[in-house]
């Protein structure tokens, strides 16, 4: 059995601000092979790396992020609400954050809002499509990006798709479980019909680490990467 792959969700967000070059920068020294962030694009369509619909929680701005220009977001904070010491951390513009990736680290783009065909040129501009996945929960960013930029791989949730099958016929690429759906049959089930199996879990119950290993999961969309590495450490070293 394999060590899983380890996606850093929204960089190593327990260590530094999430989706910022601090937060890429930790996930690389941790030793992640993949680097989960989100985008969405300025009022005047340049995308940055970044999570929420607005500002407020992660920087000292206010408001919808999509009514701000370019010229706004550039200049928040987005690190003193994580600590002191990240003070004057900014909002990654995505290309930007995509050149600090290239020949280190590979990305999983997650779409909140914008065009993937921007996306999917900016991320082959930049040497990552071939390793790069995407996802959006917005059902037409999903229909759009399946339609135009078939070289991009897809992502799709066990819960949206409710089965292998139909994971399959959409195209994907990669399933990706949650810990109320994981299962060992199920998991096998999608290695055999060619997909990558994911589990997305930002929680730290050994358990759930534990059922991940033993279903085979080859990836893992997490923030607890030390508690994860060592149980599948303590599963996966022969007893002496």
């Amino acid at each position: 059995m394999n060590r899983a792959a380890i996606v850093c969700h929204r960089g190593l967000s327990l260590k530094a601000p999430e989706n910022t070059l601090a937060s890429l920068e930790k996930a690389i020294e941790a030793g992640a092979e993949v680097v989960e962030l989100d985008v969405r694009p300025s009022r005047d369509g340049v995308l940055y790396v970044f999570h929420d619909d607005t500002l407020d929680r992660t920087t000292n701005g206010s408001g919808r992020f999509a009514d701000k220009l370019s010229s706004e977001i550039d200049r928040l904070d987005a690190g003193t609400w994580f600590s002191k010491k990240f003070s004057g951390e900014r909002v990654p513009r995505f290309e930007a954050f995509l050149k600090a990736c290239r020949d280190r680290i590979a990305v999983y783009a997650e779409i909140k809002e914008g065009d993937p065909a921007k996306v999917r040129d900016m991320l082959q501009a930049n040497g990552l499509l071939e390793t790069a996945w995407t996802f959006s929960f917005d059902q037409a960013i999903r229909a759009e990006a399946r339609a135009r930029v078939p070289d991009l791989r897809l992502m799709v949730l066990f819960d949206h798709v409710g089965s292998v099958e139909r994971a399959v016929a959409q195209g994907a690429a990669i399933l990706e479980f949650q810990a109320h759906n994981l299962d060992p049959d199920l998991a096998a089930s999608a290695r055999d019909a060619g997909l990558i199996t994911q589990l997305f879990y930002d929680g730290d119950d050994r358990d759930v680490f534990e059922l991940a290993v033993k279903c085979g999961i080859q990836q893992m969309n997490i923030d607890h990467v030390d508690v994860f590495r060592s149980v599948e450490s303590e599963i996966l070293t022969p007893a002496t």
